[in-house]
């Protein structure tokens, strides 16, 4: 893969899109909230008929897993899950190398040192409605995960509405979730919830809130310009949008891949790495692993010695 500059791979990614419908560059747009939305939301459909269907029909969407309305629902994940996106196999994670993955991150234009507690610092900036930054959650979780230790995962479902890939199962770096590690820092930040709020003009409740550099960095036009997910590896490599989508000349599955599945099914689809999902998740994963690496000295050894992590740590 030829080394591209981070202005030449916005370029052909095109603008950012608005709200949180689906766009060229796989991101969402940030907007200030307003007092009023320019969006309408219409009303859910009212259910009718006798109490039994109504028991019927709301036990077949639950056993489905396919929400009828937006599920705002913030759970400890599953231990089976944790394990499954924590503790990847490394032969897994070779076979499927660059996997789906379409816009891998790429070098800042004009570096920065990024640091937090005297170490390289990964800050991540997204929204919990987001289908992208869905996606982005199990790659940079499973990366993550090669450097230090998770604590405290929580679940949560992207919007039940957008058009780029509805209810898609994730994982929220909000609600008490930490991270620990010896090489880097991890940021996170969570600018909007998925709670649902017409008041806004995304159509969700705002969040979390950037510091002066942070929101500095996710403005910045040569950087993420205010789209999510946004990944900024220590100042030196970013990574504005989700890795594999839906566009460009060879065309992956995106979020729609994921849309109204359970976690455990998505964990059952990492083992087939023949799986869409096995294609973007594990690609992103050794893409991620790839960056951090960059800025940790290549440390662990034992993570960043790899061939195919050296590969794709060159190809940034």
């Amino acid at each position: 893969m030829s080394k591209k500059s981070m202005a030449e791979r916005r370029q052909a990614r095109g603008p950012a899109a608005g709200g949180n419908g689906r766009g060229a560059a796989r991101s969402s747009q940030y907007r200030r909230p307003k007092s009023s939305s320019r969006r309408p939301w219409g009303l859910f459909a009212a259910i009718g008929g006798v109490v039994a269907v109504f028991v019927v029909v709301i036990l077949v969407a639950d056993l489905s897993g396919q929400p009828t309305s937006q599920d705002t629902q913030v759970l400890p994940a599953p231990a089976q899950v944790v394990s499954a996106v924590t503790h990847i196999p490394t032969a897994n994670l070779n076979t499927v190398g660059k996997g789906g993955v379409n816009f891998p991150p790429a070098a800042v234009p004009s570096p920065i040192t990024l640091t937090s507690q005297g170490k390289p610092e990964v800050l991540y900036v997204g929204a919990e409605y987001c289908p992208y930054c869905a996606l982005e959650r199990w790659s940079l979780i499973g990366a993550l995960s090669e450097f230090g230790k998770f604590s405290g995962l929580k679940i949560i479902r992207s919007s039940a509405t957008d058009a780029a890939g509805p209810n898609i199962p994730t994982f929220t770096f909000a609600h008490g979730v930490s991270y620990s590690s010896p090489y880097i820092a991890f940021v996170p930040r969570e600018i909007f919830s998925n709670v649902p709020d017409p008041k806004t003009t995304v159509g969700y409740a705002p969040f979390q809130t950037l510091t002066k550099q942070e929101l500095a960095l996710f403005t910045n036009p040569k950087l993420a310009n205010g789209g999510f997910p946004f990944v900024d590896f220590g100042g030196v490599v970013a990574q504005i949008g989700s890795e594999s989508a839906d566009a460009g000349p060879h065309p992956e599955p995106g979020p729609p891949a994921l849309s109204n599945l359970s976690w455990q099914q998505v964990v059952h689809d990492l083992s087939n790495l023949k799986s869409s999902q096995a294609q973007m998740i594990l690609g992103g994963v050794n893409y991620d692993t790839a960056a951090i690496c960059s800025i940790t000295g290549n440390r662990p050894g034992s993570v960043c010695d790899r061939p195919l992590v050296r590969q794709l740590e060159a190809g940034l």
